[in-house]
């Protein structure tokens, strides 16, 4: 490839924020490696990752912000997520009480936003499927959260395996491009 610098066609800041704990720092090693590291530290604060990707014969590079998810980050939230094109708020399948303040998650995240961007597409991810014996999210769990319209989609994953974790950065992609009219 040609030095990268000189051929982005597009960029995209992506943010993936969520309680402490749920798998985030993992699912963007894993989506930016193709690692499964055990050994992943909790985010102090925001880290950003970087990802080269071809879309359609064009050169993207994408922004990966990820916020810390301990209370004491929280404030830095809606400053980080200005310029945000596409969020994934996520949740430990789990751990049901992962899920318990996502409209407040979403609320602060949206603070940050300009007003023109506060539609922006956001997906709601399930991480940790491996761990089928300890799952405590249910679809009846979810309905709730799929009612308040606040995600355009819903998924899972497992950072462990593998599975899906390209595909939600994938969909969340098509869903941006979909919206400001570069795809149909």
């Amino acid at each position: 490839m040609k030095d990268l610098n000189n051929s982005v066609d597009l960029t995209y800041k992506l943010s993936i924020f969520g309680v402490k704990g749920v798998g985030k720092t993992t699912l963007i090693h894993r989506y930016i490696t193709n690692i499964f590291d055990v050994n992943v530290k909790s985010t102090l604060g925001a880290a950003i990752h970087v990802k080269y990707l071809k879309i359609d014969n064009k050169t993207v590079l994408i922004q990966i912000w990820d916020f810390g998810g301990e209370e004491k980050y929280r404030f830095l939230l809606p400053s980080y997520a200005y310029g945000t094109f596409g969020a994934i708020f996520m949740y430990d399948t789990t751990n049901k009480e992962t899920l318990n303040n996502f409209k407040e998650w979403i609320s602060i995240f949206k603070s940050g936003l300009r007003e023109d961007k506060l539609e922006i597409p956001i997906l709601l991810v399930g991480g940790k499927t491996d761990l089928l014996n300890q799952r405590s999210c249910f679809k009846e769990d979810l309905e709730k959260i799929i009612q308040s319209n606040l995600f355009f989609n819903i998924m899972e994953c497992s950072s462990k395996t593998g599975e899906n974790v390209d595909k939600v950065f994938r969909i969340l992609l098509e869903e941006i491009m979909k919206r400001i009219s570069l795809i149909e």
